[in-house]
C-alpha cells in the first residue's frame, strides 16, 4: 500500500498498481523500507477556497486555517490535524474538523466535527471498535438552543481498519506515499455510505475503497505563491485533485466539486479583500 510505515502495521490485503502496470496483492508490506520522504512534518496552512460556478460567476471565499502537529495520545506517538473554516465571505470560524491519528499507521484514534452552535460528532477508535458521542439533533442542521445539552452515545464496529480520509487524514496519506508518475492505489476509508465516499455524521459507518492516481508532473502556482514543480494527484471517488510539491512534499493546491448546483472549489493563498 506504500503508506510509509503504515503498510507494516496493516495486516489486511492491499492491492496496488505500480507505474509498470503490475498488480500486487499481499498480506505483508509492499513498502517496508525507510519512509520515502521522511516522517510527516507538522504544518500550518492559511488558505482560501473559492467556488467558481458553472456560469463563470464566483462565490465569496471560504477561509481555512489548517494545522498538523505531533502530540502524545494516551502513550502513543500521534499527529493531530485541525481544520477550521468560515462561512462564505465570513471572518469568524464556525466549523472545525479534528482528527488524531497514529504517527506510523495513520489510523485514527479520535475524530470530531464541531460547529459554533454547539453541534458535534465525536468518535474514539480502538482498532475497529468505535465509540460515538453526538448531539441528538442532526449535525448538519442548525442546533436549537434547547437541544445543546442533549447527547446520544452509541458503539459500533467497522468492517476492517480504515482511514479517516474525509475527517482529515487524506492529505497526510498522499504526503506519505512515494509519489511518481503512473503510481496509483487504493485504501480503505470510513464513509457514511456503502457505495460512495461521503462524511459519516451518524454511525454505524461503512468502509469502502478510496483510490488515488498520480496523473503526472505539472508546474503549479499555488499556496507558496511561486511556480512549483508538483505531482498532480487525482482522487476519482471524491473528484478531488491535489497538487503536491515534488521537492519536500507539501500541499500546493487542491480542487473539489461544488454543491449540487454545480461548480468547482479551488484552494489558494489568502488575498487581501
Amino acid at each position: 500500500m506504500h503508506l510509509r510505515a503504515a503498510a507494516a502495521f496493516l495486516s489486511y490485503a492491499v492491492v496496488l498498481t505500480l507505474s509498470g502496470g503490475a498488480s500486487l496483492q499481499a498480506q505483508t508490506p509492499v513498502w517496508s523500507g525507510p519512509a520515502p520522504h521522511g516522517p510527516l512534518q507538522p504544518f500550518v496552512l492559511d488558505m482560501m477556497g473559492t467556488l467558481k460556478k458553472d456560469d463563470g460567476s464566483m462565490d465569496p471565499p471560504v477561509t481555512f486555517h489548517d494545522t498538523l502537529e505531533k502530540i502524545d495520545w494516551h502513550g502513543h506517538k500521534a499527529m493531530r490535524r485541525i481544520a477550521a473554516t468560515t462561512p462564505p465571505g465570513g471572518t469568524e470560524f464556525v466549523r472545525w474538523s479534528t482528527i488524531v491519528f497514529d504517527e506510523k499507521t495513520l489510523l485514527p484514534y479520535y475524530t470530531e466535527w464541531r460547529k459554533a452552535d454547539g453541534a458535534f460528532v465525536r468518535r474514539e477508535f480502538d482498532g475497529v471498535r468505535v465509540k460515538e458521542r453526538r448531539t441528538a439533533a442532526d449535525f448538519r442542521a442548525a442546533l436549537p438552543p434547547e437541544k445543546k445539552e442533549e447527547t446520544v452515545t452509541s458503539n459500533f464496529d467497522l468492517a476492517e481498519p480504515a482511514f479517516g480520509w474525509i475527517e482529515g487524514v487524506g492529505l497526510p496519506v498522499l504526503l506519505a506515499v512515494p509519489l511518481r508518475e503512473g503510481f496509483e492505489g487504493s485504501v480503505p476509508v470510513i464513509s457514511g455510505s456503502a457505495s460512495a465516499v461521503v462524511p459519516c455524521f451518524t454511525g454505524p459507518c461503512y468502509v469502502i475503497r478510496m483510490s488515488y492516481r498520480v496523473v503526472g508532473q505539472e508546474e503549479f502556482t499555488g499556496l507558496s505563491g511561486k511556480p512549483t514543480k508538483t505531482w498532480r494527484v487525482a482522487v476519482p471517488e471524491s473528484r478531488f485533485t491535489f497538487w503536491i510539491s515534488c521537492d519536500k512534499p507539501r500541499l500546493e493546491g487542491v480542487t473539489w466539486p461544488g454543491p449540487a448546483t454545480g461548480g468547482t472549489y479551488s484552494m489558494g493563498p489568502i488575498t487581501k479583500r
